[in-house]
């Protein structure tokens, strides 16, 4: 299911939260919306999903208008065959696994071989021995599971996640994120994540819309939002950025102590700060008015004035 989202505008109160914004997204793809608090991105898979209704625009979902405020169309959000996974699990307490499993399918009168269904979403989400299990009895990454194989056993076209994963700690992120982009792919299910996580959203997507104040900044694939913002925003937001000037920037890992090129240009930085994480340092530095961040493998002095040779292919021109 292709979705593409077109002079979509939405307002609360007297705040714009989605400025004229259109957005197309391929089908099969994993596109996520990444972005700081308070950029609209919740807002904007919510009027996908249907749960909020845009003030203006249009939405069609694999070639269906399901929103239109120039023809006065907004089918509801049962209707418009989306999976959906919330960021609080949304379990149903009283309700066995297995239940909860199959309250979509309940839902929308998909009774034929519902165990079967039931059974298979489980097994895909490695969760086949915890059918009558209530979700109480499930640690935080099972019950996230659970609402994993809810959202899978009607067979969408399409899966919203809104932050799924910011409920659970780091190792079991980091697994889940695996788990949940496998999932999704092997099934061909295009999906939308919301996140402000950027490691969440490099290593998961296919495309990334870097939203802002109700905007997209950037949409592109991972490797060309970290190697090629348009924007300082987008410089700034993903990744780590070290500013030579007001347009100019470099990414640590493009600085060296020592000279590897020709096309090496040297600029001086003061030590400011030195943190040991294991495998090398973290050294703070000030250059002119702006601080920088390079990894280094040895620790170097606080106060210490410090060549850093950057590669002149490796700095970045920030037009806006």
């Amino acid at each position: 299911m292709d979705i593409k989202l077109k002079n979509i505008s939405k307002t609360f109160g007297i705040k714009k939260v989605i400025d004229n914004l259109s957005l197309d997204i391929s089908s099969g793809s994993f596109t996520t919306l990444l972005g700081p608090s308070g950029c609209g991105k919740t807002t904007l898979l919510r009027m996908i999903a249907g749960l909020e209704t845009p003030d203006s625009g249009t939405i069609l979902l694999g070639g269906r208008c399901v929103f239109s405020s120039d023809e006065g169309i907004s089918i509801p959000p049962e209707k418009r065959g989306l999976g959906f996974v919330f960021q609080d699990f949304a379990l149903w307490p009283h309700m066995k696994v297995k239940d909860n499993v199959a309250f979509g399918l309940r839902a929308q009168g998909k009774a034929e071989n519902l165990e079967e269904k039931v059974r298979s979403a489980l097994h895909a989400v490695q969760l086949d021995d915890y059918m009558e299990s209530y979700p109480s009895e499930l640690s935080g990454g099972q019950q996230q599971r659970v609402s994993f194989a809810r959202a899978i056993v009607t067979e969408p076209e399409c899966i919203l996640f809104d932050e799924p994963l910011s409920a659970l700690d780091a190792l079991l992120r980091e697994e889940m994120r695996s788990e949940l982009k496998a999932l999704v792919s092997q099934r061909g299910i295009t999906s939308v994540f919301v996140t402000h996580d950027q490691t969440e959203a490099m290593s998961m997507s296919d495309k990334i819309a870097v939203m802002s104040k109700g905007i997209i900044e950037q949409y592109a694939s991972p490797e060309e939002i970290y190697s090629k913002p348009v924007t300082r925003f987008v410089a700034h937001f993903v990744g780590s950025s070290d500013w030579i000037d007001e347009r100019s920037m470099f990414r640590p890992e493009n600085a060296d102590l020592e000279r590897k090129s020709d096309d090496d240009i040297c600029l001086t930085a003061k030590v400011i700060g030195s943190e040991y994480l294991g495998s090398s340092y973290r050294i703070l530095m000030r250059y002119s008015n702006e601080k920088w961040v390079i990894e280094a493998g040895r620790k170097i002095e606080i106060g210490a004035e410090v060549p850093i040779y950057i590669n002149k292919n490796s700095i970045l021109c920030i037009e806006d």
